[in-house]
């Protein structure tokens, strides 16, 4: 393994890998600064530029993208009250009280030092998990697959809001899979005549329109915000004293292991991870009243859990080809897209492309801390770029990725009409996650299926004799169960309120 960590840190130190890092590390700020764009958005709009690079220079460019994307957020969260990805939500708590304080140079140096707290932490526990899950994953039967796979769905599905509807986008998503050509009976399905659909859906169309163009749709259907509540605060000392690091330090340790266990969870993510710190990291202050008025450990708790889950969502993705959330849904799309298929035989198979993720992984939190503190005395000029100049230009990016996957036309309109679809999601509340996911992990599903029944002599019972298989079920029924649950005690809990308010506006 040592060995290959440092053929790993070799790679980054090319030149031209480490100015590919160096260049999807300060992108990935700038987008995750951008409220309304997010990592997801920026991964997919480097995609073409992937299919020239080799796979490791590849990936660690886009890792970059991934964790500057996730510190960029807290850079509107504290100068706008308006975080620019889901997982910087809690930073904005004490975040803008900071920055109204006259302090928002503080803000952004505490959340860029905690940023590198939890990335740090992340990506060692990536490194030492990982190879070890791996080795795990490869006693694995076609029945422990497709029970994984099936796992990997629920989870998704169940994690949003309703888990009604994102059972309903996941079984969409497994619908779109199946559309081509069978690949036990080598027979046309859902074709409808045509032979443009003979391939089935393009991954990269459906990652532009859920994801990308549904954005532009939005904000093209949108009067927007004040064509920018410009961000006018002056920015003051940005790298934390002494005294102030010592009074966050041990918030930020304890939100990045917070966010590795959080992101390690299919479905999961830091929007999920920043909340729960905040509230650990309130409970353990001595300075509780101060929470929501301008705490330094506010700040610091959730912006290390959001960047620990980046390299807690990669262990799953990795060894088990299962995502840890949106945004390592669409790296799962863009390694499959470049030729790199996750899973335990990645290790066995390119022990050199993982170990460049890792060593990548590592040196990106030092790009990522350096572009922090050196981007702070400029992220106002950020914040301003115009909507409707800057819209355009995602739009058109789009339409290039989509049609630079196999140089078809078609592929275009496949994005457009997938835009549409992503766009129909947001209004009604539909996410878009599991219909990708469902698309990804079909196939995978189908085929452990067919072999598993096949080698069982079509005995269903196989995915509940073998342990492996057994346990992904019942976490999959628990899961689904857990999240219904959920949602009928809050539905109850809302009428009551709604009663109690009934009741005492009459009074």
């Amino acid at each position: 393994m040592f060995s290959y960590l440092m053929q790993g840190f070799a790679n980054v130190f090319q030149p031209f890998t480490f100015l590919l890092a160096c260049f999807g590390t300060l992108v990935g700020v700038v987008i995750g600064a951008l409220p309304g764009l997010s990592g997801s958005t920026g991964i997919i709009l480097l995609l073409p530029l992937v299919y020239r690079l080799e796979a490791s220079q590849a990936l660690i460019m886009l890792c970059g993208l991934f964790c500057g994307s996730m510190y960029g957020g807290s850079i509107s969260a504290v100068l706008l009250n308006t975080p620019g990805t889901p997982s910087a939500s809690a930073t904005a708590l004490d975040g803008y009280p900071l920055c109204q304080q006259g302090k928002a140079g503080k803000a952004l140096g505490v959340s860029a030092v905690s940023s590198f707290i939890g990335g740090l932490v992340s990506t060692i526990c990536l490194i030492l998990i990982a190879p070890q899950l791996a080795k795990i994953a490869l006693n694995f039967k076609p029945a422990d697959y497709f029970a994984l796979s099936f796992f990997g769905l629920t989870i998704m599905a169940s994690t949003g809001k309703d888990p009604i509807k994102g059972i309903i986008s996941g079984m969409l998503g497994l619908l779109i899979s199946t559309i081509g050509v069978d690949k036990l009976m080598g027979i046309d399905r859902f074709t409808f005549g045509t032979y443009k659909l003979m391939r089935g859906i393009p991954l990269l169309s459906v990652l532009i329109g859920v994801f990308a163009l549904s954005e532009f749709f939005m904000q093209s259907a949108t009067k927007g915000e004040a064509d920018n509540k410009l961000a006018a605060q002056k920015i003051g000392r940005v790298i934390p004293t002494w005294v102030d690091f010592k009074g966050f330090a041990l918030s930020a340790i304890v939100g990045a292991v917070i966010g590795v266990f959080i992101g390690i969870i299919p479905g999961t993510g830091g929007s999920i991870s920043c909340f729960i710190a905040y509230q650990v990291a309130k409970r353990m202050s001595k300075n509780k009243d101060q929470f929501g008025n301008g705490a330094l450990e506010g700040v610091a708790a959730p912006e290390a859990s959001n960047n620990g889950t980046t390299g807690g969502a990669f262990i799953p993705m990795l060894c088990l080809g299962v995502p840890g959330d949106v945004v390592t849904s669409v790296m799962l799309g863009a390694l499959i897209l470049i030729g790199v298929k996750p899973g335990p035989q990645l290790f066995n198979e390119s022990p050199a492309i993982v170990y460049a993720i890792f060593a990548g992984m590592f040196v990106i939190q030092f790009l990522m801390l350096a572009a922090g503190i050196g981007c702070a005395k400029v992220s106002p000029m950020i914040l301003k770029i115009s909507r409707t100049l800057l819209m355009p230009i995602v739009a058109i990016l789009c339409m290039i990725g989509a049609f630079s996957n196999a140089n078809n036309v078609f592929d275009i309109l496949l994005a457009i009409v997938f835009g549409l679809v992503g766009l129909a999601f947001k209004k009604f509340g539909y996410p878009g996650a599991p219909l990708v996911l469902g698309l990804i992990l079909g196939s995978m599903a189908e085929e452990n299926l067919d072999r598993a029944l096949i080698l069982s002599g079509n005995n269903w019972g196989v995915f509940f004799t073998s342990p492996i298989s057994c346990i992904f079920m019942i976490l999959s029924i628990g899961s689904l169960l857990y999240a219904l649950y959920a949602n009928v005690k809050a539905v109850v809990e809302s009428r009551k309120a709604a009663k109690n308010a009934c009741v005492a506006s009459e009074v």
